[in-house]
């Protein structure tokens, strides 16, 4: 990318991040999601190699973490206004037929199953931290059969998800409210799958994982969702502190392993050092 290139992406990023804190509220609508929209596309149009050149122009009043944060609200109060609607839907299965986002998920997942398959790996059973109103990967985890343990230290996001699922008919799929350290699953797992924005900094990241990799089965892994290049304004790096105590033996990466689509999250995944 030439330098103009360089400043077009900026003043686009920019220009609609600013748009976005002007709204009222980051409910999913006809401006959100445009906007939503808008910011996702500008993302993915720069290649990692060229992104530490892009985020070095951004002015310091637009720094990657405003944006995470505003990604991380507008996330939320769609899977929440998503959810409910499937709760109090006549047709639900109907209704979620219509999850702008229902696709990237699937294919996320289908990434993440075959890096997991790659190490030797069978994912039957998944303890999946940070699960959020509408668990998106906990339905397509189960569709392949794998049962899933959503956890959530949102009690709403616990309560919503419930019902909707109950609503959908999914199975295997169960719940708890408790911080994602605190987790219970009903039995040991093949997976740890940490979602993007379960803890703070890669400290916060470690204490979670440290005690949620006592719930493994043998052979099982740590799979941390996390981010590179630009897509880091929508979710945050993890960095080798976040696993203390655990062998890092893979990384799946979107431009590599899902080429052509819109997957953002990169998945990092390791073993217990011992």
């Amino acid at each position: 990318m030439d330098p103009g290139a360089f400043e077009a992406v900026d003043d686009r990023l920019t220009s609609t991040l600013d748009d976005l804190l002007g709204q009222a509220s980051l409910d999913p609508g006809i401006v959100v999601d445009a906007l939503f929209n808008r910011l996702v596309t500008a993302i993915l149009s720069v290649p990692e190699p060229a992104a530490d050149a892009v985020l070095a122009a951004l002015p310091p009043s637009h720094h990657p973490a405003v944006f995470r944060s505003v990604a991380s609200t507008g996330e939320h109060a769609l899977e929440r206004s998503w959810a409910d609607r499937i709760v109090h839907s006549s047709d639900p299965v109907g209704t979620f037929a219509h999850f702008p986002y229902r696709e990237n998920y699937r294919l996320l997942v289908e990434m993440e199953l075959e890096a997991v398959r790659r190490e030797g790996t069978e994912a039957r059973h998944v303890l999946l931290l940070g699960s959020g109103p509408l668990p998106l990967t906990a339905l397509c985890l189960a569709e392949h059969g794998i049962t899933v343990h959503c956890v959530d230290h949102d009690a709403e996001a616990i309560r919503l998800s419930s019902a909707a699922f109950g609503r959908l008919g999914a199975v295997g799929v169960t719940f708890e409210h408790a911080d994602a350290a605190a987790a219970t699953p009903p039995r040991p797992v093949d997976v740890v799958l940490l979602a993007g924005l379960v803890g703070v900094d890669d400290a916060a990241k470690a204490a979670v994982l440290g005690g949620a990799v006592t719930h493994l089965a043998p052979g099982g892994l740590v799979l941390a969702r996390s981010a590179r290049g630009l897509r880091t304004l929508l979710y945050p790096p993890v960095g080798p502190a976040a696993f203390a105590g655990l062998r890092v033996v893979a990384e799946a990466i979107p431009e590599i392993d899902a080429p052509g689509t819109d997957v953002i999250n990169s998945a990092i995944l390791a073993r217990p050092s011992a």
